[in-house]
């Protein structure tokens, strides 16, 4: 071949040192964001999420709920389970993804919501998966066609029927100003958020997740670090680590991580009365397979009260960690935008965490 060069590239494309005329056009699969930064998640069809908990304590009632909302017959229903930070809501909706995949035949699907890049580019890939074409996908992205109207689009029309989790919509005004959360007779919608407020959530039914019963928090110990201590010493334990489950989970995947000059259940407890007592929790995190802030007792806590403080509402935490056991609520479904004065946030949940460990505001 002879000549000059004559490159071309479309969309973003490459030019390469070559001879002769050349075009060139580079095909890029863009699931959203602002740029090249944000990158569409790994999956979709697993739990964005570190290493599940081995058995779910004390959430029968719940999962039982949610098992029959997703038989094969129904479809429509927007289901939101809040609490504090820490309390488990990741935990029941990756046990009912999972029994959902694996023995029900629905696809199951899972976008972080935690933010607006985060959401945008997860529900792109649930789309994608769907069967959205690159050139839908793309034109989505670049603003010229609606990108939740595609991705609802794709969902109604799936041959197969879903559940759609959307973890971490701690932020819900990201789904309102997208136009995100919809309903779809193919597939169910499972929401995670600290966020309970009726105007969030119109027409869906809430769940409170809450703290565990001292029994079942003492199990949790115990299934993670057998040997360290009887079933009542867990349960001490328990107690001071306000029975939140990820306080819990850490403590027992620190206790289970002590080979070499292993700890016991009472010098864990002893250790808790020192000042470092949050930072000796969120030690426990080594025993998790991700790298997650959230999965950090301090940082968790501070993650809450930011924004209950922001919301001014931050009284009704510090009332909930420091009251007294109360009746589990019962779920609630939204009716409309309007709720009482503080209806969300006036009943305290099951056993709500002793005095021992709280968040601390720095």
């Amino acid at each position: 071949m002879t000549g000059g060069t004559d490159g071309h590239a479309e969309d973003h494309g490459r030019v390469y040192q070559s001879r002769g005329d050349q075009h060139i056009s580079e095909h890029h699969h863009h699931y959203g964001g602002d740029g090249s930064e944000h990158g569409g998640p790994d999956s979709v069809r697993r739990p964005a999420v570190g290493r599940p908990p081995a058995t779910l304590r004390d959430r029968s009632e719940v999962m039982e709920r949610l098992r029959a909302s997703v038989e094969v017959e129904r479809g429509g229903q927007v289901y939101v389970l809040y609490g504090m930070g820490g309390s488990g809501k990741t935990a029941v909706a990756c046990a009912l993804f999972q029994e959902v995949a694996g023995e029900q035949g629905r696809v199951g699907l899972w976008v972080n919501a935690s933010d607006r890049a985060s959401l945008r580019a997860g529900m792109l890939a649930v789309a994608a998966d769907r069967g959205a074409s690159d050139g839908e996908l793309l034109a989505a992205r670049n603003g010229l066609r609606p990108a939740a109207d595609l991705v609802w689009t794709y969902l109604d029309r799936s041959a197969e029927p879903w559940l759609l989790v959307l973890d971490n919509t701690d932020e819900p005004e990201i789904l309102r100003d997208g136009n995100w959360l919809r309903t779809s007779p193919r597939g169910t919608v499972l929401v995670t958020t600290r966020r309970a407020a009726a105007r969030w959530w119109p027409g869906a039914e809430l769940q409170h997740i809450g703290v565990l019963p001292r029994e079942d928090a003492a199990l949790v110990l115990r299934d993670l670090a057998p040997h360290s201590g009887t079933t009542e010493q867990a349960a001490r334990v328990a107690d001071r680590l306000g029975r939140l489950p990820l306080a819990l989970t850490l403590a027992g995947g620190f206790l289970s991580h002590q080979v070499i000059d292993p700890w016991t259940m009472d010098a864990y407890g002893d250790q808790l009365d020192g000042d470092e007592r949050v930072q000796l929790i969120d030690r426990g995190a080594d025993a998790l397979s991700e790298a997650d802030p959230r999965h950090l007792v301090g940082l968790t806590w501070q993650l809450t009260l930011d924004a209950f403080e922001a919301r001014g509402h931050a009284h009704h935490l510090w009332r909930r960690l420091r009251g007294g056991p109360a009746a589990a609520p019962r779920p609630r479904r939204c009716t409309g935008a309007g709720e009482p004065a503080g209806r969300a946030h006036a009943t305290a949940p099951r056993g709500a965490a002793p005095r021992a460990v709280r968040p601390r505001v720095n």
